[in-house]
């Protein structure tokens, strides 16, 4: 169930009306997790090889964790490919 607001209602996926019980991660998080430094986390936003964050308020965004856990299982396993 998500909460009444007056524009609209709150908790509640944009697509399919499902519940969201996703967790969000904040950019620390996310950096420590990914091992990638801020200017390359945003590089690759920009270039859309990475999850777009959400706004969560005026100063504040986060990722949403599956997200950024599904990116991560996208990556190639060291090694592959750089074998000559």
């Amino acid at each position: 169930m998500g909460i009444d607001h007056p524009n609209g209602r709150y908790g509640t996926a944009g697509h399919g009306g499902e519940p969201v019980d996703e967790e969000l991660w904040s950019l620390r998080i996310v950096l420590a997790k990914t091992g990638l430094s801020r200017s390359t986390l945003y590089t690759y936003i920009a270039a859309g090889t990475f999850p777009a964050q959400r706004r969560l308020g005026k100063r504040r965004v986060a990722w949403l964790a599956s997200e950024v856990k599904a990116w991560i299982c996208s990556r190639p396993p060291v090694g592959i490919g750089t074998m000559t």
